[in-house]
């Protein structure tokens, strides 16, 4: 796991608007913090892919558009549980790829398209999509960053019909040192530390990841495992 990189992310989904839905917020990081120029989320319901949230209107009118179209980044990834992307929007790969989503797209000022999975049991629940109005791969670094909010939003939209989501708890701001959190916090990270074989610093990584994308506290959450309300299993957050 790479800590660093996660807290780095934790910390700026914790920053954004506590009254906004979690997938907005992980899209609104990979904008502000990633640095891409529009993110999406998308699902399946029924069977059928759709958009779930996205960082705002262009990018959810870009999510919407590749299922009206039948074909884009998150089309492909859903068929093939593979990121699938497009570096070029007006290349001639793109247009024979993509023939009638890559012109659409491009003549809105976009360049690039990329899609990760959400992967859950090895199965796509989803897609994480991001765009850049300029051509050009992502870098390792936002690649790093963008799977791991993929990660992240995987544990949101697995778990979204589940009655572990409480709304609007204000978790705008917890604490990242360990010896800042409820003794309880610490009994939970004790607890996943013995049952997963992670450090406890891992674990309480694990704890505030969680805790975040099922819109609860900390301390909520490790009340739930401490009473056993709640199994955290691992996760794929380069492990």
């Amino acid at each position: 796991m790479d800590h660093v990189r996660l807290e780095r992310l934790l910390t700026g989904l914790h920053a954004t608007n506590a009254g906004a839905g979690v997938l907005h917020r992980l899209c609104t990081v990979c904008v502000g913090d990633v640095g891409v120029d529009g993110a999406s989320v998308s699902g399946v319901a029924d069977g059928m892919p759709r958009l779930l949230d996205a960082s705002d209107g262009e990018a959810a009118a870009l999510g919407a558009l590749q299922f009206e179209l039948g074909e884009g980044p998150c089309v492909d990834t859903m068929a093939t549980f593979h990121p699938s992307s497009q570096v070029d929007l007006t290349s001639d790969d793109a247009h024979a790829r993509w023939p009638a989503f890559a012109p659409a797209v491009a003549s809105r000022g976009f360049a690039a398209a990329f899609a990760f999975p959400l992967l859950d049991g090895g199965v796509a629940v989803g897609t994480l999509d991001v765009y850049n109005r300029t051509a050009g791969p992502l870098d390792s670094s936002q690649t790093a960053d963008v799977s791991i909010l993929a990660d992240l939003a995987t544990l949101a939209v697995a778990q979204s019909d589940t009655a572990l989501v409480i709304e609007d708890v204000g978790i705008a701001v917890e604490p990242a040192a360990p010896w800042a959190h409820a003794p309880i916090v610490h009994n939970a990270c004790g607890m996943l530390s013995q049952q997963l074989g992670i450090s406890v610093d891992d674990a309480l990584l694990r704890l505030r990841a969680l805790a975040f994308v099922q819109n609860r506290s900390v301390t909520q959450l490790a009340r739930a495992v401490v009473t056993r309300q709640v199994k955290i299993d691992r996760w794929t957050i380069h492990e």
